[in-house]
């Protein structure tokens, strides 16, 4: 009988929310006509599979792992979710900043990769931009909140692929 050991689920959850900072930074960045993004429909379901990143991190006893991919997908779901219902409170926004800002605090001390860490910057400040959009309507944020959401999926695809690789590509 063959023992069956738990896989880190990293970089798929790497993977999905390179493809969510990625759909969104475009987006933001090179909107066309009426297309800004990505809906409400794609950051519910993304931040779904994000949950599941989350619990498989669990199985793997990953508490860092479990404890951010729930924490992001929650944030992405709860996005997509208020993009159908008007938009999740700027409050809610800045608490989820605030959160990953003692991620990043965590990521630091628990020495995660520096890549991750950085991640989790380019995280906190895009949430942190669509609180102060919220509270500050009159003011136009969104190249700044694409170009944060853009490097955040950059930095996410770049150390997914250096996990997936083992070792193939340097994990910093």
């Amino acid at each position: 009988m063959t023992e069956c050991k738990n896989l880190d689920p990293t970089a798929l959850g790497l993977f999905l929310v390179a493809v969510v900072s990625l759909a969104l930074g475009l987006g933001l960045l090179l909107e066309v006509g009426n297309a800004v993004g990505p809906g409400g429909d794609f950051f519910v379901f993304m931040g779904v599979l994000i949950l599941f990143v989350a619990y498989f991190a669990y199985k793997a006893e990953s508490q860092f792992g479990f404890t951010v991919f729930a924490l992001v997908g929650a944030a992405v779901a709860l996005t997509g979710y208020g993009g159908a219902t008007g938009g999740m409170e700027a409050y809610g926004n800045l608490a989820f900043a605030i959160i990953f800002l003692l991620a990043i605090i965590w990521s630091l001390i628990a020495k995660t990769p520096k890549l991750l860490s950085l991640i989790l910057v380019t995280t906190t400040l895009v949430f942190l931009v669509v609180a102060l959009s919220s509270l500050m309507p009159d003011t136009d944020l969104s190249t700044a909140l694409g170009i944060f959401a853009l490097l955040n999926g950059i930095f996410a695809l770049y150390l997914a692929f250096a996990l997936a690789l083992e070792s193939k590509l340097p994990v910093v």
